[in-house]
C-alpha cells in the first residue's frame, strides 16, 4: 500500500543521506546552523539545501540534509582561517623592546638654553707709545712758572699764545735751547711755532704730555714729536720719513699755537 504525501511538501532532488538512527532532531538542526555560519565566516560560497521537514521526515523522525562535496571542502578550508583570525584578535598586544622606549632628555637651563661657560675676557690691548705719552703726567720739573714771560721767550718773535707757552715750558723743564720765529713760509715765519730742543727722549715725552694737558690754556693747534703728529681731538698719527732726526722731530718738540 503506497504512502500518501501531504499536498505542498516535496522531497529534495538528488540522493538523500540520512542521519544515523538515534541522532536527535535538535542536534541535527544545531549542526546545520553551525555549518552555515562557518561557511559565511570563511568567505566561501556554500551551497546548502535545508529542506523543510516533510511528512516523511516527521514519519521516520529524521531530518534530511543535502550538501555538495565541494561546498563541504570549502567550509573545511575556511574554518581554520576564521579560527586563526579570531585567535589573532584574542592574543595580547606585543610589548615594545626595552631599548625602543623614548629616553628623557638631559635637563637644560632657563627657556630651553643650556648653560655655557662664561667666555674669558679678551686681553686688554697694549698701550701704544702715543697713548702712553698722552696719558702720562708731566715729569718733575726743576722749577715753576709764575705766569710771566721768561727772557728766552721774550725776544724770539713769538705771538702772545706761543710766548706764554714757551715761558711755561722754559720755567718747568729747562730745555737746552728754544727756537722761535725765522724767515720761512710756515708757522715759524708768522711767530706761531716754537721748537723745544730736548736733552733726552724722556724730557721730550714730558714736554709733549704737558702741552696736551694745557691745550686750552695756550690755544694749541698741533704738536709734532718723534715723527708723530697730534692735534686736539685727533690723537697721534705717524708722519712720512723726512730723512733725518731733526727733520723727523726726534731731537725736539714742535708746537704751533693759534692767534
Amino acid at each position: 500500500m503506497s504512502s500518501h504525501r501531504q499536498p505542498g511538501r516535496r522531497r529534495a532532488p538528488g540522493r538523500v543521506r540520512r542521519l544515523p538512527d538515534g541522532f536527535p532532531r535538535a542536534g541535527a538542526s544545531w549542526a546545520v546552523k553551525s555549518l552555515a555560519s562557518l561557511s559565511v565566516v570563511g568567505g566561501a560560497a556554500v551551497a546548502l539545501t535545508i529542506p523543510a521537514e516533510s511528512a516523511d521526515a516527521e514519519a521516520d523522525g529524521t531530518t534530511q540534509l543535502s550538501m555538495t562535496t565541494s561546498s563541504f571542502a570549502l567550509a573545511q578550508r575556511g574554518a581554520p582561517d576564521a579560527a586563526s583570525r579570531s585567535t589573532a584578535r584574542d592574543e595580547p598586544a606585543v610589548a615594545a623592546p626595552a631599548g625602543a622606549a623614548p629616553t628623557q632628555p638631559d635637563a637644560i637651563g632657563v627657556e630651553g638654553v643650556k648653560a655655557v661657560a662664561k667666555p674669558k675676557p679678551e686681553p686688554k690691548p697694549e698701550p701704544t707709545p702715543a697713548a702712553t705719552a698722552e696719558a702720562a703726567a708731566p715729569a718733575a720739573s726743576s722749577g715753576s712758572w709764575s705766569g710771566s714771560v721768561t727772557a728766552r721767550c721774550s725776544n724770539i718773535g713769538l705771538i702772545p699764545n706761543a710766548q706764554r707757552l714757551c715761558s711755561a715750558v722754559d720755567s718747568l723743564y729747562g730745555p737746552p735751547s728754544i727756537g722761535g720765529k725765522r724767515a720761512s713760509a710756515d708757522e715759524h715765519g708768522t711767530g706761531q711755532a716754537v721748537d723745544f730742543m730736548t736733552a733726552s727722549a724722556s724730557q721730550g715725552d714730558a714736554i709733549a704730555a704737558y702741552i696736551q694737558q694745557h691745550v686750552g690754556e695756550f690755544n694749541v693747534k698741533y704738536l709734532i714729536w718723534q715723527q708723530r703728529y697730534w692735534a686736539p681731538g685727533e690723537g697721534w698719527s705717524m708722519m712720512e720719513d723726512r730723512g733725518s732726526a731733526t727733520a723727523n722731530h726726534y731731537d725736539h718738540v714742535h708746537v704751533t699755537t693759534n692767534y
